[in-house]
């Protein structure tokens, strides 16, 4: 039984959500790209600190920017109308685009962005890299960006699993996020970005190494978030149960261990602490619940926006096919029933078809179909759901599913 001032905490937390609602159903996507920066020479990560370090690079381009942000003098992000910049635990340059309905208009923001970026970068002897884990970096050579919460994180995911450091240093994503418009909405997308997630996964995989070596199998991204902190990542418990929504996702914040805590002037490590037992005595604010919001991570992620999550560092032309597919999959309601009335799976059917995949790719099954199958089956919906041009899209993957082959196989027998 929750206490009264439990109940309303619990009540924040649903009504966080329930504020996200865009009631008009007005849908647009957000897109965010993380990419190494490496050095030209060594093909080494590129540090923070230093005459050529991430650091220097964006004091050059912050004229440039309207907004930015620093962290006790240094300079960590910068922002405009369309787009922010910022950095991932080791320097990974991130690029998150402001919501647009439109996946061209998305594109042609990624291409300013790059223009923009690419020169400075080639005056420092580095250049932009997309791929799911570090080339040639090993984690424990890799230094932290001076983020106060990437300290702790360190400190607490240390003990919470064993690829933690290979999680923050070693990894970029591709995450695209959906709009939604009332609570059960918000159930239909949410369940549906996890029955898809094993094609998004095996779709985008774009890792030939880890820690130096060819990485045998796919999905190494996955390989490590299942060992970084299994209270916190992976798939929502309770998904498939009948009554699954906002209040769900609100208790399972509550019982969360959120590691650190923000105070006036800085934060405190909270260690084991989880949520219930830090606020048992006062009301959330705005600024605990965004910050609670942001220490899950979940393969999708509930804001005031649901964060698709799975898939590596892509390509300019693959992570546009990513956002059509995540659109054309998404956004209408027919689709989606129709996807989820087909496929009524549980969370361990998910495991299971992330686990064949990881051993065997595209000749793995998803739900007892061939993955291949599977895989043109999606893009095939997707296609039928999105104008012409933005069904072009798509092209990429359909050659990927065709082929047999991931990027990061394609790779690996490259060299």
């Amino acid at each position: 039984m929750y206490s009264e001032l439990e109940k309303k905490n619990l009540e924040l937390l649903e009504q966080y959500f329930r504020d996200g609602c865009k009631w008009n159903c007005v849908q647009k996507l957000g897109v965010e790209i993380e990419h190494f920066v490496v050095d030209d020479r060594s093909g080494k990560s590129v540090p923070y600190y230093g005459e050529h370090g991430i650091g220097q690079i964006l004091l050059e381009l912050k004229e440039l920017y309207p907004r930015s942000y620093t962290e006790k003098g240094c300079l960590l992000g910068l922002y405009n109308a369309d787009y922010s910049v910022s950095l991932e635990p080791a320097a990974q340059l991130e690029i998150s685009i402001a919501p647009k309905d439109s996946v061209c208009v998305i594109q042609k923001i990624y291409e300013s962005f790059l223009s923009q970026m690419e020169p400075v970068l080639k005056r420092h002897g580095c250049h932009l890299v997309n791929l799911g884990y570090q080339p040639n970096s090993k984690v424990n050579d890799l230094s932290l960006i001076p983020k106060k919460r990437y300290a702790y994180m360190d400190k607490y995911f240390l003990k919470s699993g064993t690829c933690g450091r290979n999680m923050m240093r070693g990894t970029a994503s591709t995450q695209v996020s959906i709009d939604y418009c009332c609570e059960q909405d918000f159930v239909e997308k949410y369940r549906l970005a996890y029955l898809i997630m094993p094609a998004l996964k095996l779709l985008s995989d774009n890792t030939p190494v880890f820690e130096g070596a060819p990485f045998e199998g796919c999905l190494a991204r996955t390989y490590i978030w299942d060992r970084v902190d299994k209270e916190r990542c992976g798939i929502l418990p309770g998904l498939f149960e009948k009554d699954f929504g906002f209040h769900t996702y609100a208790e399972y914040l509550w019982n969360l261990k959120p590691i650190f805590l923000p105070v006036p002037g800085g934060s405190v490590y909270t260690e084991d602490q989880k949520t219930c037992e830090i606020w048992s005595d006062r009301l959330l604010t705005e600024e605990d619940l965004e910050h609670i919001l942001s220490m899950t991570f979940l393969d999708v992620r509930l804001k005031n926006y649901i964060e698709i999550r799975g898939a590596d560092s892509l390509p300019a032309a693959y992570s546009m096919a990513y956002t059509a597919l995540v659109k054309g999959l998404t956004f209408e309601k027919g689709v989606r029933e129709k996807l989820l009335e087909d496929f009524p799976i549980c969370e361990s059917d998910i495991r299971k078809a992330e686990a064949s995949l990881q051993e065997k790719g595209f000749a793995g099954e998803i739900y007892g179909i061939p993955a291949d199958q599977f895989c043109a089956g999606l893009l095939d919906v997707a296609a039928n759901h999105l104008e012409s041009r933005e069904a072009g899209y798509l092209e990429p993957f359909r050659r990927l599913t065709e082929e047999k082959v991931t990027l990061g196989q394609k790779m690996r027998r490259a060299n």
